[in-house]
């Protein structure tokens, strides 16, 4: 086909818009010399990511050591002409201009080693002081951005710096501490989970047996049993709640002034009328009218815990002293029985560990106490029996001012 006014075919290098079988062009490849910058745009290049670094105010903008060195620099070198300035304008007053500027081309290296004297030490100093503490920034921020992404088994490097060393230690604790949270409450699922499954077995047996009851006695002891397991699943998830409480917490108890020996009192008492079975033998070693400072709901609870225990596996007596030793509120529960094995004694203090599966519990009560007693900077240990054959449980914490 031609054109109007002529017979000149059309030329096959140019397409219409609306040819596409036309493959596209080939990719221009360049060369490496072509890739190769010149020095002028090399600098250039440089010179913009310099400022794009100084201007750039993004949160998660990449630190910049050009920036701080650069600024370091500048107040060095502003702070050592400032210093250099006073005597030479003595000098300038008494001797004259062209004196001083004899003098200083008279030295060797001239003038330019004078200006190399003046900008390169504080370029020295400020390299010399600031690249550690701009490796050790690097480092910090690198772990932070590790904590971010939960990657809470890495730590910062110890550095000796008296401005980043205490921030890398505190990071590292907060790191052990995120960890040890992880795995609590790893542990805490894991147990609640064990300890549901034969509760509600025995609600899913029960009410298999209520669908077709055999007698009306039948039909009584499974609603019976199933009140019972209803009140099992209440304490496990009241003792779970208030163990999670103090686990996730900041340990931080309400401390208030307390009567230790009325407190102390009316915890022996309430494990007298509970416990009939059991000779509770008391023995207060303090003032009566000395106050310390104490949270009384947590405290109470862990009383409760080891006297609940003792009350478990006594055979008939038990010991429960109280004194006040070094600035420390000393607490111990003796009983006659088994006693706890000497490799057993740490594993106890962990969440759902028991040591006899026979006298129920979930395994949470020393748990709790352990970590009431942390709440109050405080501890509580096992030790040989003094008096009894048992076992014997001591816990003190810091009197505190009341």
């Amino acid at each position: 086909m031609s054109r109007a006014g002529g017979d000149r075919p059309e030329s096959p290098e140019v397409a219409g818009p609306l040819d596409v079988t036309q493959p596209p062009p080939p990719p221009v490849t360049m060369t490496a010399a072509e890739r190769k910058l010149t020095p002028y745009r090399y600098c250039k290049w440089r010179w913009l990511r310099f400022r794009r670094s100084w201007t750039d105010t993004r949160a998660d903008r990449v630190p910049s050591w050009s920036r701080l060195y650069v600024r370091v620099y500048t107040r060095l070198l502003v702070l050592g002409l400032l210093v250099l300035a006073v005597p030479l304008l003595a000098l300038l007053r008494e001797l004259g201009v062209d004196v001083v500027w004899h003098a200083l081309r008279a030295l060797p290296g001239g003038e330019t080693l004078v200006a190399l004297v003046v900008f390169g030490t504080p370029a020295l100093a400020a390299y010399g002081w600031m690249r550690p503490v701009w490796l050790d920034l690097v480092m910090v921020r690198e772990r932070a951005i590790d904590f971010t992404g939960g990657r809470f088994n890495t730590r910062a490097r110890e550095s000796h710096s008296v401005i980043i060393g205490p921030l890398a230690r505190t990071l590292n604790a907060l790191a052990m501490r995120m960890e040890r949270l992880i795995a609590a409450q790893r542990e805490l699922t894991n147990g609640i989970s064990h300890e549901l499954r034969t509760p509600l077995a025995r609600v899913r047996f029960a009410l298999e047996v209520l669908r077709e009851p055999a007698s009306a006695a039948e039909y009584e002891s499974a609603l019976a049993s199933i009140g019972q397991d209803v009140t099992e699943l209440d304490e496990l998830i009241d003792m779970s709640l208030t163990y999670a409480r103090l686990e996730y917490s900041s340990l931080q108890s309400n401390l208030e002034p307390t009567v230790l020996a009325v407190w102390f009192d009316g915890q022996i008492n309430d494990a007298t009328l509970l416990y009939t079975g059991r000779e509770i033998v008391a023995k207060v070693e303090i003032d009566r009218l000395l106050r310390v400072a104490m949270d009384k709901r947590l405290m109470s609870y862990a009383m409760r815990n080891l006297l609940r225990n003792a009350s478990k596996y006594a055979r008939s007596r038990i010991i429960v002293g109280l004194a006040l030793r070094h600035g420390n509120v000393e607490i111990f529960v003796e009983d006659d029985g088994v006693g706890i094995p000497l490799e057993e004694r740490e594993r106890i203090f962990d969440a759902f560990v028991r040591l006899d599966r026979q006298t129920g519990g979930y395994g949470l009560g020393l748990a709790i106490t352990h970590q009431v007693l942390r709440a109050h900077r405080g501890r509580i240990v096992v030790t040989d029996p003094l008096t009894l054959s048992g076992a014997r449980f001591e816990m003190s914490w810091p009197a505190g001012s009341a």
